[in-house]
């Protein structure tokens, strides 16, 4: 089982113009609308991927209405916390002159505390054993120690728990615990307080962190040189697929979803770790706000399993 928690969930809107242009009416392409944020995106993966998985996020307004109508129309199991205010916005754009993609994100709307209160609820329903993914920013506003509480949460009901967001959103969850976290290389110098630029500093900061706190795995997100996989005592490097870089919007989610996905069916965490990378790569190579192909997925993924055996990479 696995349950998605998106505290500042937004529609994603996407459309294209042919250039971006100061002080001028710029006529845009009919936009694409999705619902989006770290979450429910992966929600949205693992369907696509053919799991399943129910997504916990807070949902209000009218924004919130389609936000879940869209959700629905993909076949996503949904148990929302009815907030007061709107649900967010985002907007991409793809200048169609050059390629160039352009992201505009919108704050969310403030939660209130009882909010907060009601997502835990959620998560302290879930059946022991099953994957917890937290993913995304916060609202503004927002207890610094939310993800913390989260943490909480999801050892006192022996979840799994797994986390992706921003540095200082991990305030507190070392102490707490955590089955999986996916920092990037910035966020990993927000959670360490100490600079780490090449292979060998990363590796040493992920080996302290896993050392010093009761976190089972770090996967350390290098963008398109692949990840740092790090366990107990030790950290392997895996490259990620080669694609076209269209668009990057959704692909850490999407990583974090295969992971997650794969884990989840019993997979060994060697080939969990490629199934992700495949996943990111497959979305990237998707334009705008779309996520990856299933049948991309698949392509990739027996391009790594062939690759890693050349190379005699184990777990």
């Amino acid at each position: 089982m696995i349950i998605t928690l998106t505290a500042n969930p937004a529609l994603d809107i996407y459309s294209k113009t042919e250039r971006l242009e100061p002080n001028e009416k710029l006529r845009c392409e009919t936009p694409l609308i999705d619902a989006g944020g770290g979450g429910v995106n992966v929600s949205r993966v693992i369907k696509r991927l053919g799991g399943q998985s129910t997504a916990v996020y807070a949902k209000g307004g009218h924004t919130g209405k389609l936000f879940y109508d869209l959700l629905k129309k993909e076949g996503v199991t949904q148990n929302p916390v009815e907030v007061t205010n709107d649900l967010r916005q985002n907007f991409a754009v793809t200048e169609t002159a050059t390629g160039n993609l352009y992201r505009f994100g919108f704050p969310g709307a403030q939660l209130q505390e009882s909010e907060y209160e009601a997502l835990l609820d959620k998560v302290s329903r879930c059946e022991k054993g099953a994957f917890l993914v937290a993913s995304g920013s916060l609202p503004p506003g927002a207890p610094s120690n939310f993800y913390a509480r989260v943490a909480a949460k999801a050892k006192a009901c022996r979840l799994k728990f797994v986390l992706d967001t921003s540095g200082k959103s991990y305030q507190g969850v070392l102490e707490q615990g955590a089955y999986l976290l996916k920092p990037n290389k910035r966020e990993l110098s927000d959670i360490t307080g100490q600079s780490a630029e090449n292979l060998e500093e990363q590796k040493s900061a992920l080996l302290d962190i896993l050392k010093k706190y009761s976190v089972e795995i770090i996967v350390l997100s290098l963008g398109g040189e692949g990840a740092l996989l790090a366990t107990k005592g030790e950290v392997k490097h895996y490259p990620a697929p080669q694609v076209e870089h269209v668009s990057s919007i959704g692909a850490g989610d999407s990583m974090v979803a295969g992971l997650v996905y794969a884990l989840s069916t019993g997979q060994p965490l060697k080939n969990a770790i490629l199934y992700g990378l495949s996943c990111g790569s497959a979305t990237i190579k998707s334009p705008g706000t779309e996520l990856l192909k299933k049948e991309d997925v698949e392509v990739l993924y027996e391009q790594l399993l062939k690759q890693n055996l050349r190379e005699g990479r184990t777990i």
